[in-house]
């Protein structure tokens, strides 16, 4: 029997947050890229970059919530939170293959896009991005960051299916078609930029091929970007409407358990950080970040206070100790910013910046949870 698509849980444009926090100067990359697109000036290079972060390592199981006898299967929704019709119906196929093209579409970006902003911003804290390298820069052995091979893939296979299959999502699927070309040019691109600059080539060319390179660097980067940007309204609403969907169907077959708590609680977090502009967290609005948080707040205390008194339910359910951790972490987070909004206080750059981390992290521990 043919497997129905199930949704995600990842939620989309919380780890591209991570791309302002990263400089801390609201959206100063994006005007350097913009400047390398002649679209404005150059601006002064931010401050030294944090070292090159490693590739994600698989998850450690917690301690308290040993693994199965066999191996896990790869991270998704419980098999039964699917929010897809039965597939005999005209509305289930339609909804079916729009879940699968929805799926597909945030498993490219939330693999691709956190690494590629952070490339990119690596890159431009030290280059000119208007002018390009002359190879005399102080902090030039920085170079930048390579990009996940398997990214590719991901990308590909999702512009393919919107292309060939499911419902008409048009500009999803030119989007797509155009992240993936992009992506798939950037990878072997950086990783040829990276060893340049780790054998301090420029050395032997002067700087030709530094030159050379950043021309394409730019504009791969800056196809990428915008493909995303193109993306991000429509999938992001679209996400939002299939999460609604799945809660309701949770709530109608099983009644309001502990998936069901997990579920509001994922979705109310990301209508709270919905609220914190990508570009510049300096510009977000203190009432509607306050009016989420309550909902966060709310569904917090319920999920963690369901959690406590049906024990039995939450130690059999896979990876959700280790969740519970990390959620309590990003809520205390959201709660300290809340107060300082609630003060009066301006968001500051590193508070903002431990808030997305936490967030991700426990997106991440969230799609290891199943029964």
């Amino acid at each position: 029997m043919r497997r129905r698509p199930k949704i995600a849980w990842k939620v989309l444009a919380f780890s591209t947050l991570s791309f302002f926090a990263m400089s801390c100067k609201g959206s100063l990359v994006q005007k350097k890229l913009s400047a390398a697109m002649g679209d404005q000036g150059s601006t002064s290079a931010p401050a030294i970059p944090p070292e090159p972060p490693a590739p994600p390592p698989p998850p450690t199981v917690p301690q308290d919530n040993p693994p199965p006898p066999v191996a896990p299967p790869p991270p998704t929704v419980p098999s039964d939170s699917t929010v897809n019709p039965p597939a005999n119906s005209p509305q289930g196929n339609s909804d079916q293959g729009k879940a699968e093209e929805i799926n597909r579409y945030v498993a490219c970006i939330n693999r691709t896009m956190p690494r590629t902003k952070d490339s990119l911003a690596r890159y431009l804290s030290w280059v000119d991005a208007k002018n390009g390298p002359n190879c005399k820069e102080p902090y030039i052995s920085y170079g930048l960051y390579t990009l996940y091979d398997d990214g590719v893939a991901k990308c590909q296979d999702a512009a393919r299916l919107g292309s060939t299959s499911g419902p008409s999502l048009p500009t999803l699927e030119k989007g797509a078609t155009e992240l993936a070309a992009a992506y798939a040019e950037l990878v072997p691109l950086t990783k040829k930029a990276e060893d340049y600059y780790q054998q301090e080539d420029y050395k032997d060319d002067n700087c030709a091929k530094a030159r050379e390179m950043h021309v394409q660097l730019m504009a791969a980067f800056g196809r990428y970007m915008k493909a995303y940007d193109s993306m991000k309204p429509d999938l992001s609403a679209l996400k939002d409407q299939t999460d609604r969907a799945e809660l309701d169907k949770i709530e109608k077959e099983q009644g309001k358990k502990l998936t069901w708590y997990i579920r509001s609680f994922g979705i109310s977090s990301k209508g709270m950080m919905d609220t914190i502009p990508e570009a510049n967290p300096m510009q977000m609005n203190t009432a509607s970040y306050l009016a989420k948080y309550a909902m966060v707040d709310k569904d917090f205390e319920s999920m963690t206070g369901y959690a406590s008194a049906n024990s039995a339910e939450a130690s059999s359910m896979f990876w959700y100790s280790a969740f519970e951790r990390s959620a309590k972490e990003f809520f205390k987070q959201a709660k300290f910013l809340k107060r300082d909004l609630s003060d009066g206080n301006l968001p500051r750059g590193e508070q903002v910046k431990s808030l997305v981390e936490d967030y991700n992290r426990m997106i991440s521990d969230l799609n290891n949870i199943h029964n």
